[in-house]
């Protein structure tokens, strides 16, 4: 008896996953490539969609390239949602990001920020909000961290068009000049 309750169950158990399963497939047709965007082509009839690929570097990889080169092994991505809670960027002005903060042993954390903006003018505030950030670091460190302090002072905020990025890391010349070669 406690067999045929036991194969009952396990049988009922693998139905319930393959219509979970079942269930779960549409959903998943149905999203779309976050790396691209629909426009309306004007040569075509009026509320004709015509996908197009986004433009721009591709940052997450360059994230993940520059973590895997300095051999990072501890960090957490900061999603752009969280952008306006870390560094008070309003997420209207990104059109992409990848950002990440690093405990490698010193008493700051490395910040690392790469966004690109939805234009010239909101790049320039978010770089404004980013050098905020960087002194803000430099002026805690000042009475208590001298190696985050001198840190802090040999970092910069890069712009490069509508790109921003805070590198506030012990690999700032290599992260910085990848950043500088992969949006041009």
């Amino acid at each position: 008896m406690k067999r045929v309750f036991a194969l009952l169950m396990a049988l009922m158990a693998l139905t319930m996953m393959l219509t979970l399963t079942a269930c779960g497939g549409d959903e998943a047709e149905e999203t779309t490539d976050p790396a691209q965007t629909e426009t309306v082509d004007p040569g075509t009839e009026e509320g004709t969609e015509v996908t197009e690929p986004a433009a721009g570097a591709d940052l997450a990889g360059l994230m993940a390239q520059m973590i895997a080169d300095a051999g990072i092994a501890d960090y957490i991505e900061v999603p752009v949602e969280n952008l306006t809670n870390v560094y008070g960027i309003d997420a209207a002005q990104v059109v992409n990001a990848a950002a990440f903060n690093a405990m490698t042993g010193g008493a700051f954390p490395e910040e690392v920020v790469m966004i690109q903006a939805v234009d010239e003018a909101a790049a320039a505030d978010i770089a404004a909000k980013l050098e905020g950030r960087l002194t803000s670091i430099a002026d805690q460190a000042a009475s208590y961290d001298p190696a985050s302090l001198e840190l802090a002072e040999s970092c910069d905020v890069i712009t490069s068009g509508v790109y921003v990025g805070l590198f506030f890391t012990n690999h700032y010349d290599a992260m910085s000049s990848a950043f500088q070669s992969a949006v041009g």
